[in-house]
């Protein structure tokens, strides 16, 4: 469903993966392994932010006049990145799996199931990158269109809930709904999503912080800044910033790219301004990014703690049934199957595979 292993744990190189520079967790930003995952990420993940580093600041104000009430120092103990990348915790985990053959960077789809057999037949494809996606990933240049397909005994759609009941209508992953009436009925208005959006600033020269991580408390429309260069293994110049908007700024208009770029970029530099007491110098890159489908209710009804990307720590510790069609053959899966986490999305799949192992 994403462009590699990993959907939202992630980290764009907007001069491609040969070029560390300018670097971005556009999703998840940090991680607190929890159950079966802690163990399965031993030497890709070191530990971020460094004590003292990660704070809470409370606002006060309107939209006209804010300020910084009060600062606080967050418990730091458990929580962890990837490294070199958060891309690299997919590729870390697929390779424990014995036995993958994966098709990456390609769009996919369910063509149908055949009624003597009972198998179901997928095809995936890549066309020739566009001009959006070779200014960002150059490496495209050199890539042939390819289509591929085959047959397979089952079928599981580990993506975001919303997707497996209506598809995709936009972007390289435009593709119609195939889950089964079984997997819809299941889902349908059980789940529910939320936009969101974030930012991407660099500067060319470093803006000395007091921390590494912050969430705001009370702010008109900034939820969390992250200085992404402070991240292990990661380049320090340009000074990579991620900054994440709130739920009511993202619901208060139906924003464009352009529009957040601006009026989010304003909102940050007047944030950094009252945190480090002066203007911050002209940003030398800046670009917006969409998360059309946030998870807001889980297929458990848990209850989300805090904003993006707060929530997406902890684990769900009662079991959730798995979302498996065992006439149909075909199973959903998710983070949203059991809560907010990337160890709920792990434990998702294990439970997802148990469903379809108790059937083989």
């Amino acid at each position: 469903e994403s462009r590699g292993l990993g959907g939202k744990l992630c980290t764009k190189f907007v001069n491609g993966k040969d070029d560390p520079t300018l670097h971005f967790d556009m999703g998840v930003q940090l991680l607190q392994p929890l159950g079966p995952l802690r163990a399965a990420l031993d030497g890709i993940v070191e530990p971020w932010p460094l004590p003292g580093r990660f704070k809470r600041l409370a606002c006060a104000g309107d939209w006209s006049s804010w300020r910084i009430r009060e600062t606080v120092d967050l418990p730091i103990e458990g929580f962890v990145v990837g490294v070199p990348s958060m891309s690299a915790i997919g590729r870390h985990l697929a390779t424990q799996c014995k036995g993958l053959t994966m098709h990456v960077d390609r769009t996919a789809v369910v063509r149908g199931q055949d009624p003597k057999t009972g198998r179901w037949e997928v095809e995936w494809k890549r066309e020739e990158a566009n001009f959006g996606q070779l200014k960002y990933r150059p490496e495209l240049k050199d890539v042939p269109a390819e289509v591929g397909r085959a047959d397979f005994d089952a079928v599981v759609l580990a993506f975001e809930a919303n997707k497996v009941l209506r598809g995709c209508k936009s972007g390289y992953k435009m593709v119609q709904p195939s889950a089964t009436p079984e997997i819809t009925k299941r889902l349908a208005k059980r789940t529910r999503t939320s936009q969101m959006w974030n930012l991407m600033v660099a500067f060319e020269t470093e803006i000395e912080m007091p921390w590494d991580a912050a969430t705001f408390e009370g702010h008109r429309s900034i939820s969390w800044v992250a200085v992404d260069s402070s991240k292990p293994q990661r380049a320090k110049v340009p000074q990579c910033f991620m900054v994440f908007c709130t739920q009511e700024w993202a619901d208060w208009k139906q924003w464009g790219k352009r529009d957040v770029e601006r009026d989010l970029l304003d909102e940050f530099l007047g944030l950094l301004e009252k945190v480090v007491g002066r203007r911050p110098p002209k940003p030398c890159f800046v670009m917006a990014g969409r998360w059309g489908n946030n998870t807001e209710v889980p297929l458990t009804g848990e209850k989300p703690r805090g904003e993006f990307p707060m929530r997406a720590l902890g684990l769900r510790q009662e079991p959730a049934p798995a979302v498996w069609d065992a006439v149909g053959r075909m199973g959903a899966t998710g983070d949203w199957a059991r809560g907010f986490s990337v160890s709920d999305a792990y434990v998702a799949g294990q439970e997802m595979a148990a469903a379809v192992l108790a059937d083989a």
